[in-house]
C-alpha cells in the first residue's frame, strides 16, 4: 500500500489539478474503512423488526484496482455487527472480465449474510465494457445467487414484513424502474435499493456506515 510520503510525492508530480480525484480514488479510497452509527426510520416497519440491523454494502469493484483480500478482511469486520438483513448495491466487479469474476467468487465465499435475508442489485460496472455487456451482468448475478444472495433486478421481495425493491442500474440496458414500481404498495414497510458510491451499513434505529 502506498505510504503517505509516497502519496504526497505523487500528488506534487501531477501537473493537472483534475487528476487529484482520480489518484485519490485509485490509491487511497479503496483502503479506507470507517464505521459510523446513524438513526434510520422506516415507515410501517413491523414492531418485531424494531432495533434490527440492515447492512448495506456497495461498490466492491473486484478486479485489478486493489488486492481483493482487503475486501475479505473488511467482510470479517462487518460480520461482527451480526446483521439481520444485508443488501448489496452494485458494482461488484470493476471491468466485468473473466479474471474479475473469478476473484469475485473468492470474495463472495466470505460474504456477509443477513440472518433474516440477503438481497442485491447490479451497478453499471457489472455490465462490463461500455456498461452494455449483458453476459457479464448475468455471470455476476449467477455468482451472487450461488452464494445465497437474492438478486432484485427491477423486482421486489418481502422478507419478515420488510419489502425490498431493487432498481437495475440507471446506465444499464435493463434500467426499467416502472416495471417494479407499478406494483408499489405504500402501506408496506419498503426499502428501495439503488447503487451508491460507498460501503454503507444501515441499522433500524442505528445506521452503521463504512466508507471506502
Amino acid at each position: 500500500m502506498m505510504t503517505r510520503k509516497d502519496f504526497l510525492k505523487r500528488i506534487f508530480q501531477l501537473s493537472v489539478i483534475g487528476a487529484f480525484p482520480a489518484l485519490y480514488s485509485w490509491q487511497v479510497e479503496p483502503f479506507w474503512v470507517e464505521f459510523v452509527q446513524r438513526k434510520l426510520s422506516v415507515k410501517n416497519l413491523p414492531a418485531e423488526l424494531e432495533g434490527k440491523i440492515l447492512m448495506q454494502i456497495s461498490d466492491l469493484h473486484v478486479g485489478d484496482r486493489f488486492d481483493y483480500h482487503f475486501l475479505i478482511g473488511s467482510f470479517q469486520k462487518a460480520k461482527q455487527f451480526e446483521p439481520d438483513f444485508v443488501v448489496y448495491t452494485g458494482d461488484y466487479v470493476n471491468h466485468g472480465s473473466t479474471e474479475d469474476h473469478e476473484k469475485l467468487k473468492k470474495v463472495m465465499s466470505n460474504a456477509v449474510m443477513g440472518k433474516l435475508g440477503t438481497f442485491g442489485i447490479l451497478g453499471n460496472h457489472d455490465y462490463g465494457k461500455k456498461w452494455k455487456d449483458l453476459g457479464s451482468s448475468e455471470i455476476t448475478c449467477r455468482i451472487l445467487e450461488n452464494h445465497g444472495i437474492t438478486m432484485l433486478n427491477n423486482a421486489q421481495e418481502e422478507s419478515h414484513g420488510l419489502n425490498f425493491i431493487g432498481f437495475d442500474d440507471l446506465w444499464s440496458p435493463n434500467f426499467d424502474p416502472m416495471s417494479v414500481m407499478k406494483d408499489y404498495d405504500a402501506s408496506k414497510a419498503n426499502i428501495v435499493l439503488v447503487i451508491i458510491p460507498m460501503f454503507v451499513i444501515k441499522r433500524y434505529g442505528t445506521v452503521i456506515k463504512a466508507g471506502f
